[in-house]
């Protein structure tokens, strides 16, 4: 057997020469790991906003027309924003339906959720 010697850092070396190696592997591995969980809450965080923009945009262009749906209503005159409690009735009457949300749907984390729901 091998005599002790009084470094454990030597003693690693030569007992396990990848050693150094492995450890700067793992810590790559740690510092991209949360790198990544950072980006994902910053990427959830962008794809909730986005959510809600399209939401109140959907909301607040039902009545006249929007890009998604057309502008059928602006053509036939609707007027928008003439009476507040009217357009505040016509909100909680009419549903955004998923099918209207272009800009939200098309993100990869919509895919996957959709994906695993619907399976």
């Amino acid at each position: 057997m091998a005599e002790p010697t009084t470094s454990n850092t030597s003693a690693a070396t030569t007992d396990q020469p990848g050693r150094p190696y492995y450890e700067n592997l793992r810590t790559s591995l740690r510092e991209t790991l949360n790198k990544k969980r950072k980006l994902d809450e910053q990427l959830a965080a962008l794809e909730d906003n986005i959510y809600k923009l399209e939401g109140n945009y959907l909301e607040e262009t039902n009545g006249a027309g929007n890009i998604v749906r057309g502008f059928d209503g602006w053509v036939k005159g609707v007027v928008v924003g003439a009476d507040k409690r009217a357009a505040d009735d016509r909100k909680a009457r009419t549903r955004i339906r998923d099918e209207d949300r272009i800009f939200s749907r098309s993100s990869m984390s919509w895919m996957r959720v959709s994906r695993f729901c619907l399976s």
